[in-house]
C-alpha cells in the first residue's frame, strides 16, 4: 500500500488526478503524470470492483498512493478496496458524523474495528506485526445541507484523515446551481475550510481546473483535485478540432497540377 504521505511534495499544496475511465492504459498514464495522489471513483465512474481492483493494483505498483471514492450506501466496499491495496477512501454525500464513524470502523482490523483480515496480497506490502496499527485514510465528503450543518461534528470524528467538497452538489444542495460566483457558495466553502482546519485536517477540493487553482489556494485548501480524466479528454479534443477547423478554414487551398495544366 502506498502510503499518502510517502511521496507528498516537500511543502505547498497537494495536487490529485481523478479516474472515471476504467481503462489499465489510462491509468497507466494517469498514474505516471505526477500527481500525489489519485482517486478511482466507485461512485460515479464506469469502474466494477474487478476493474477498480486492477486499477489500484497498477497503481500501488507505480507507487501512486490510490483514494476510492464509494456512495454512503457502500459502505461495505471499503475493507474490499483497501485489501487490494488502496490508501483510503472518499466517502461521498456524507450527511453527519455517525457515518464517518461506520466508514472508520470498517477500515480498521479488530479489536478497534470490524474490518476482517484478507490475505489474498500477504507478503506484498510491509506490514507491522500488529495490523490493528494500520490505520487507512478515511475523507468525509461533503455536498449538501446536512454536511454543511454537521461539519464541526464531522470533522471532529476521531480518526478522520480529512475533508473533501464536492462542488457541484454542494452548490445543488444549497441551491446556487452551478454558480459558483454566488455569494452563498464562498460562504459554504469557507464554512468547510474553516472547520476542517480547527480540527486539524486537510481540506480538498475537487474538480479544480489549471485556471482555478491559485484561487482555491487562496480559499484555504490545503489539496486540489484536478478535473477527471474524461473532462480532460473531452474537452482537450473538442479544443483540437475547434483549433483545426478555424486553421484549415483560413489555409489556402491547395490547388493540383493537373487542373493549372
Amino acid at each position: 500500500m502506498a502510503n499518502l504521505q510517502s511521496v507528498a511534495p516537500p511543502a505547498g499544496v497537494r495536487i490529485g488526478g481523478w479516474l472515471s475511465i476504467p481503462d489499465p492504459l489510462v491509468v497507466e498514464i494517469v498514474g505516471r503524470t505526477g500527481y500525489d495522489w489519485v482517486g478511482i471513483d466507485l461512485q460515479h465512474g464506469a469502474w466494477d470492483l474487478e476493474l477498480a481492483f486492477r486499477g489500484i493494483q497498477l497503481l500501488d505498483v507505480l507507487g501512486v498512493p490510490v483514494l476510492v471514492r464509494v456512495s454512503e450506501d457502500d459502505l461495505s466496499l471499503i475493507p474490499r478496496v483497501l485489501d487490494q491495496g488502496a490508501s483510503g477512501v472518499v466517502i461521498a454525500m456524507v450527511s453527519g458524523p455517525d457515518l464517518v464513524h461506520s466508514a472508520i470502523k470498517r477500515a480498521r482490523y479488530q479489536p478497534e474495528g470490524l474490518r476482517s483480515y484478507g490475505g489474498q496480497r500477504y507478503g506484498m506490502r510491509v506490514e507491522p506485526a500488529d495490523v490493528a496499527e494500520i490505520r487507512p485514510a478515511i475523507y468525509a465528503m461533503i455536498e449538501d445541507r446536512r454536511g454543511l450543518a454537521s461539519i464541526n461534528e464531522i470533522a471532529h470524528v476521531p480518526g478522520l484523515a480529512g475533508l473533501h467538497v464536492g462542488p457541484v452538489d454542494l452548490g445543488l444542495g444549497i441551491g446556487v446551481g452551478k454558480d459558483r460566483s454566488r455569494p452563498a457558495f464562498g460562504e459554504a466553502l469557507a464554512t468547510i475550510v474553516a472547520a476542517g482546519h480547527a480540527a486539524g485536517l486537510p481540506v480538498a477540493l475537487h474538480a479544480v481546473k489549471a485556471g482555478e487553482a491559485a484561487r482555491s489556494v487562496e480559499l484555504g485548501f490545503d489539496e486540489l483535485v484536478l478535473t477527471a480524466d474524461v473532462e480532460v479528454l473531452r474537452a482537450n479534443l473538442r479544443d483540437d478540432l475547434a483549433a483545426a477547423r478555424r486553421a484549415s478554414a483560413i489555409a489556402p487551398v491547395a490547388t493540383s497540377a493537373a487542373a493549372t495544366s
